[in-house]
């Protein structure tokens, strides 16, 4: 599986916000389709699934959240 795991700074990078706007709006971004995974008690992100959300709102020009 070629799947990339994001933590969350590499998350909030990729989407250009910062950490505390990260946690604040992840329980949305996860509505939004955002895919975790629990690895030894640390959340990962699917990258692919951010990927789709940011498309998805670029073509549709509705905000992520």
């Amino acid at each position: 599986m070629g799947e990339q795991l994001l933590r969350p700074t590499e998350v909030h990078k990729k989407l250009r916000i910062s950490r505390s706007k990260f946690y604040r709006i992840r329980a949305r971004l996860i509505a939004n389709g955002m895919k975790t995974i629990r690895i030894d008690g640390s959340v990962k992100y699917l990258e692919s699934s951010i990927d789709a959300m940011i498309r998805k709102a670029a073509e549709t020009e509705v905000p992520l959240c």
